[in-house]
């Protein structure tokens, strides 16, 4: 992003990851990734080894956020749903969609908690 000498944003630097192309065109367009967490010198310059990933966890606040997955192979997705509007209506095609939802802005405790139980049970033997 490159802002003005008032901090204004004035424009996007490279290229943009927008709403239309969160899929796996976006990883090309991705900064560099770090293969270890908080390991600076494991900076690579490509992002194959996200590419190499079988498992997925999807975030989404629309029905169309399903469709980041497509034309990634993973083994196992899980997507978490954020329905914040016209809840009554949309909640059902929701809960058919999504393998779990959150309503109402609710906060990412309960992703920090799959997360959790995630990285603790390495084969998903979560209950939801």
């Amino acid at each position: 992003m490159v802002f003005d000498n008032d901090g204004r944003l004035v424009s996007f630097k490279g290229k943009l990851i927008h709403s239309l192309n969160k899929n796996e065109h976006a990883l090309e367009m991705a900064a560099p990734v770090h293969e270890n967490f908080g390991d600076a010198d494991g900076l690579i310059n490509d992002n194959a080894s996200v590419k190499k990933r079988t498992d997925l966890l999807l975030l989404g606040d629309h029905l169309g956020d399903l469709e980041m997955s497509d034309g990634l192979d993973y083994e196992t997705r899980i997507s978490v749903g954020f329905l914040n509007d016209n809840i009554e209506n949309n909640l059902s095609q929701y809960r058919k969609a999504f393998d779990v939802v959150y309503m109402n802005d609710a906060p990412m405790w309960g992703v920090v908690k799959l997360v959790s139980q995630m990285l603790k049970y390495p084969y998903y033997a979560i209950s939801f």
